[in-house]
């Protein structure tokens, strides 16, 4: 009778270390019917298109952040200071290369008014804003920093609002 316990104990035990590897495994390389039972996917409610038609104040764009500089930590850094001023930074890496000479803006939604509003929060002119529609990154603009990151937010020094004294009382 032991033994059958035993025997019983072993095939109970066995099973179960198979159920939990497969579960591993399939969250590992992302089967989606398993992934889902365990980690239900939270869909964002949908909004119409009639409810906003122009970039507002009060709207929240999604961004990526990629160093093209190869400087580390210049994208985290970047994301930090974005989320602070109310952008939803979706993304941070690295570019495919890092000798991207000028920080660009590049419109990922067609809509080249907020890559233009990103553009300006960051003090760069229009001209420094590019088009490439890619629907498969789900996000609104990609910001691609350059070598002249260090005269960008949050990078460049501050900039005093008062005329530097002297500390002789102007003497």
């Amino acid at each position: 009778m032991n033994r059958l316990k035993a025997f019983g104990l072993s095939i109970f035990s066995t099973l179960l270390f198979l159920i939990v590897a497969i579960l591993v495994v399939s969250l590992l390389v992302n089967i989606p019917l398993v992934k889902e039972a365990f980690f239900p996917v939270q869909v964002a409610s949908s909004i119409s298109t009639t409810e906003i038609e122009s970039p507002g104040p009060t709207d929240i764009y999604q961004v990526e952040v990629r160093n093209g500089v190869g400087v580390r930590g210049v994208a985290e850094r970047m994301r930090t200071y974005l989320r602070s001023k109310g952008y939803d930074v979706v993304g941070v890496g690295n570019h495919l290369s890092f000798d991207v000479e000028q920080t660009i803006i590049i419109d990922r939604i067609g809509n080249r008014e907020i890559a233009q509003q990103v553009a300006a929060s960051l003090g760069l002119p229009p001209e420094r804003v590019q088009q490439d529609v890619r629907s498969e990154f789900h996000l609104d603009v990609s910001i691609i920093l350059g070598k002249d990151y260090g005269v960008i937010p949050p990078f460049a020094p501050p900039q005093s609002t008062s005329p530097i004294q002297d500390s002789d009382n102007g003497n």
